[in-house]
Formats: C-alpha cells, sequence, structure tokens
C-alpha cells in the first residue's frame, strides 16, 4: 500500500514536472483543456500543440490531490516559515509550479489565488505573467469570479494608461461567448467600462453584433443598457460625419408613433424637446441626447425584428421596455430642467417624481407614445403605469390578457 502511495506521489511530480516545462517552453500559451481519456497508455498525459495545453482526464483528479496537498502544508506552515519560503527564489518557483496545476484543474479555490498575490507582493511572480496565466484560467472557466477578481487586482499595480482595454474586452467576450450568461465576465467588463470610457463607441457596435448572435443571453441585453446610460451621463456622441443618416433609427420611430418628421436634429428636438432652453442644456447634451436615443430606438426595432424571426422571448421584451424607458425618462428629465446625474438612489426618486407629475398629452412625442403603447395588452399597460408612470385607466387591467 505504502509503495502504491509513493508511485503515485512520483507520477504525480513527474506529470506536475512535464506542465511546468511547458509554462517554461511557452510563453504564448493560449489555452487548456482537460482531455477526455479513462486510461493511461504508458506515456506522458500532458499535450501541448501550438500554444494549446491539454491534460488526460485520468489523472487530473490524482494530479490535483497531489497538488492541493502540497499548498495546503504550506498554509499550515507559521507565518515566519511562510515568510521565508516566499523569500527564497527557489521555494517560490516550486510553490508557484503547484499552483499553476491546482488552479487550472480547480480555479474556485480562493486560499491558492490569495497565495499567488503574495508571491507577487514578493515580487516572484511577474504582472504580465500572470494576467496571461488568469486568462489561461478563462479558457477552460469562463466563469471563474476568482480570475477575473485577480485580474482587477494586478490592475491596481498599472495606470490606467498602460492597460490594453481592447484586450481585456476580447477576453471578457471570448468568457461570455463560451458561457451563457456569464454575469462574472459580464460585470468585470462594466469594471472595464468604467475605467476606460474611450471605448463606448467600440463596445456599441461590439454588444449589437453579440445581442445578434446570442439572441437568449440576457447579461448583454443589460450590459447594453448600462452601457447607454454611461454614453448619456458622458455626454457622448459621434460627430455627424461618421454617418450617412445619423438619426435615421429616431426617425423611425417617430414614423412608429404616427408623427412625421424632417431627417434634421432641429426637427427631431422640436418634436422630443418642445420649449426648451437648448442654450441652457448645452450643445453637447442635446448632441448626446439625440444620438443615445437613437441608438436606443434602434435596438427597439432590432427587438421587433428579433421577435419576428425568432419568436416571442423575454429578452425581446424587457430589453425593447428597458430601450423605451430610457427615452421617456431622458425627455422629461431635460424638459423638466432635472440635473442629468445626482448621488443614487436620490436621483432616481427625484426622476420618478418628475414622471408622476408630467402631463405626458401636452408633450407631441410623449403623448403619441402613451396612447401607442396602450394598444400592446394589459400587462405592459401595467408596467407602463409602475415604470413611466402613464396613468393608465385601471379599468383597462381586464383588457387583451
Amino acid at each position: 500500500m505504502e509503495e502504491e502511495r509513493n508511485e503515485k506521489k512520483v507520477l504525480c511530480e513527474k506529470i506536475i514536472r512535464d506542465i511546468n516545462a511547458v509554462f517554461q517552453k511557452d510563453s504564448d500559451l493560449a489555452s487548456f483543456e482537460i482531455i477526455p481519456k479513462e486510461t493511461n497508455c504508458n506515456k506522458s498525459p500532458v499535450v501541448h500543440v501550438e500554444h494549446n495545453l491539454g491534460l488526460e482526464s485520468w489523472c487530473a483528479q490524482h494530479v490535483y490531490d497531489h497538488a492541493h496537498r502540497t499548498l495546503i502544508s504550506h498554509r499550515r506552515q507559521t507565518s515566519q516559515q511562510q515568510l521565508r519560503t516566499l523569500q527564497q527564489q527557489q521555494q517560490s518557483d516550486t510553490l508557484a509550479k503547484y499552483l499553476n496545476v491546482a488552479l487550472l484543474i480547480n480555479p474556485d479555490v480562493t486560499t491558492f489565488w490569495h497565495i499567488r498575490r503574495q508571491l507577487v507582493q514578493k515580487n516572484r511572480l511577474s504582472i504580465n505573467k500572470e494576467l496571461q496565466f488568469s486568462a489561461l484560467v478563462l479558457s477552460i472557466k469562463p466563469k471563474s469570479n476568482e480570475a477575473f477578481a485577480y485580474r482587477r487586482w494586478l490592475y491596481s499595480f498599472q495606470s490606467a494608461d498602460a492597460i490594453e482595454w481592447p484586450n481585456e474586452i476580447g477576453i471578457c467576450e471570448r468568457a461570455a461567448d463560451r458561457c451563457a450568461s456569464n454575469y462574472h465576465a459580464w460585470s468585470h467588463r462594466q469594471w472595464i467600462l468604467q475605467s476606460g470610457p474611450c471605448l463606448l463607441q467600440s463596445e456599441l457596435l461590439r454588444t449589437e453584433k453579440f445581442m445578434r448572435k446570442h439572441i437568449s443571453d440576457y447579461s448583454c441585453y443589460h450590459y447594453r443598457q448600462v452601457l447607454l446610460g454611461r454614453a448619456f451621463e458622458l455626454c457622448f456622441a459621434l460627430p455627424p460625419t461618421e454617418s450617412p443618416t445619423p438619426l435615421a433609427s429616431l426617425q423611425q420611430l417617430l414614423a412608429n408613433y404616427g408623427l412625421e418628421c424632417g431627417p434634421r436634429a432641429e426637427d427631431l428636438l422640436e418634436l422630443l424637446l418642445p420649449q426648451v432652453d437648448r442654450s441652457a442644456v448645452g450643445e453637447q447634451r442635446l448632441r448626446s441626447f439625440l444620438y443615445c436615443c437613437n441608438v436606443a430606438a434602434s435596438d427597439m426595432r432590432l427587438c421587433v425584428e428579433q421577435r419576428a424571426m425568432y419568436g416571442p422571448r423575454d429578452c425581446f421584451e424587457l430589453h425593447r421596455r428597458a430601450a423605451l424607458k430610457f427615452i421617456v425618462e431622458q425627455c422629461v428629465r431635460l424638459q423638466t430642467g432635472l440635473a442629468s446625474s445626482g448621488p443614487f438612489p436620490k436621483a432616481a426618486e427625484e426622476l420618478q417624481l418628475r414622471l408622476s407629475q408630467f402631463d405626458f398629452e401636452t408633450h407631441p412625442f410623449l403623448g403619441a407614445v402613451r396612447r401607442v403603447e396602450s394598444a400592446l395588452g394589459g400587462r405592459h399597460r401595467r408596467w407602463c403605469n409602475l415604470h413611466l408612470s402613464f396613468g393608465y385607466p385601471t379599468r383597462q387591467r381586464y383588457l387583451n390578457m
């Protein structure tokens, strides 16, 4: 029995050395996979092909158990013993070797990520290599919250200008592409958005493509809503020369509500913001208002097209409502002179109060919206009453159920 345990230990050590050799040999590893294979064929279970690393499944549990025992024994040492281990390069390299294997097989152990943080703080692991390693972990476990949290921690040592934000967006997108409703990937992407507002234009384009590809992944729809709110908050708008028909979607939306309007921005503002002192609002704010409302109108049209193509789905209805809510809220916000931002939830409460007091029938656009949306059924009317304060009569609640 003892001999069998020793043989297994020797085998696990050999496999871990082979994996470590791949890390040292290939600095551009892109993915890791557990390869389904139930028996040992008397050859190395470590597979390395074109920057891709694989480990045969028959040995994965044994190797992980061995690495886990080794790392836990390190954690059980006294603080002084742990410090000596971290300060000695050779012992730190040995520790990192076991960490690599353990986290690739099971990246959900917070203790192991904490040891890596200690090694980084002692300059035993480089930040760039750690970013590469965490991306490798995400290739096999796209929903690893620990890996995303580790990346954010690593970036705290770098200035925002030195970070390749498009590359980080690409990692999030690949993780979301591999796993539907990947909350951790989209949350990390929101963190990127807060740190790199220059990505707004590219993000609006990329998320639209993602919505068309993953029609039922509401995580992307929700991120799109956050993106739109962020664009309006920052007064973001594309230069009018970048699109031959910059406000076509908004013009089409007005037509859907029975309002004829020319393509010029002034014509649209006459319907959307009548009797508003535009000089007090500011030219950039008005341009951003029209741009963001045009994006929201485009999303409303996309949801209708998706519904016609794929049939009714909750995500289409929910996102259409969110886009409609955005347009209505920004119209009321600017029409009533409410500040575009403020401390949450006070700002949200103030906006809800303005909505409840607003006379929609005196507004050409919002009055048309209120009339047309009432035809979409009792359930939709209840939503409009709750979130937009449209004030539909309660007797209509039993119609069109």
